[in-house]
């Protein structure tokens, strides 16, 4: 298991949060882990569809109200 990344999307509506989950990801090696949270409902499920289409295996997906959580394995 790789390095664990925290990425905060607090107070950013889409489509910044899936750019910046992209960036991040994009800058990581296969293994390490990337965990994104925000309070835009939302962006955390178009975080969670993009990471599953394009170099990542959700680990953890979770949303109460306007908050979400995705924990991301950057494949």
């Amino acid at each position: 298991m790789g390095d664990t990344l925290k990425l905060d999307c607090s107070g950013l509506v889409c489509p910044m949060p899936v750019a910046k989950t992209k960036r991040m990801l994009n800058n990581m090696n296969s293994g390490d882990i990337l965990e994104v949270s925000g309070d835009f409902c939302e962006a955390g499920e178009n975080i969670k569809r993009f990471a599953e289409n394009h170099e990542g295996k959700i680990l953890e997906f979770s949303s109460k109200g306007e908050n979400y959580h995705v924990k991301i394995e950057k494949m």
